[in-house]
């Protein structure tokens, strides 16, 4: 990508999606906390600013419990830098690894989208519709 600030951008794209998606229909049927988390994670990271798991606890509306949960289990697989604790008043930041893994899961999404709008562009000209 072109640094950090696209992923970035496509970051809080997807979280922007994932909250309208839980509006639009039920946030009952929807439940990825961690992945809520190392997006917010990632973005705050991105951005400069300090996150904590309670701030991003309550952007995602995931309950207190569920979200020390996954901060523990994140930093014990090294995703997260915190306490290790499951306090969600830790200043959290992506680690090494969790940064790249991140930046390819967003890679990977770019190279979606712009497949797939590829595919839109040449099947207008065709009259057709194929994503695959």
């Amino acid at each position: 990508m072109k640094g950090n600030e696209e992923a970035a951008q496509l970051a809080s794209a997807i979280l922007s999606f994932r909250r309208y998606r839980a509006r639009a229909l039920s946030s009952d049927i929807f439940g990825e906390p961690a992945w809520e988390l190392l997006l917010e994670v990632f973005v705050a990271d991105a951005e400069g600013a300090p996150i904590t798991g309670r701030i991003a606890a309550e952007r995602s509306e995931t309950p207190a419990n569920v979200m020390s949960r996954w901060l523990r289990h994140l930093s014990v697989v090294g995703l997260i830098i915190g306490d290790g604790d499951g306090n969600l008043d830790d200043e959290l930041t992506l680690s090494g690894s969790g940064m790249a893994a991140i930046e390819e899961v967003l890679l990977q999404a770019r190279f979606l989208k712009d497949r797939m709008v590829s595919a839109v562009n040449v099947n207008n000209q065709t009259g057709g519709f194929d994503i695959r």
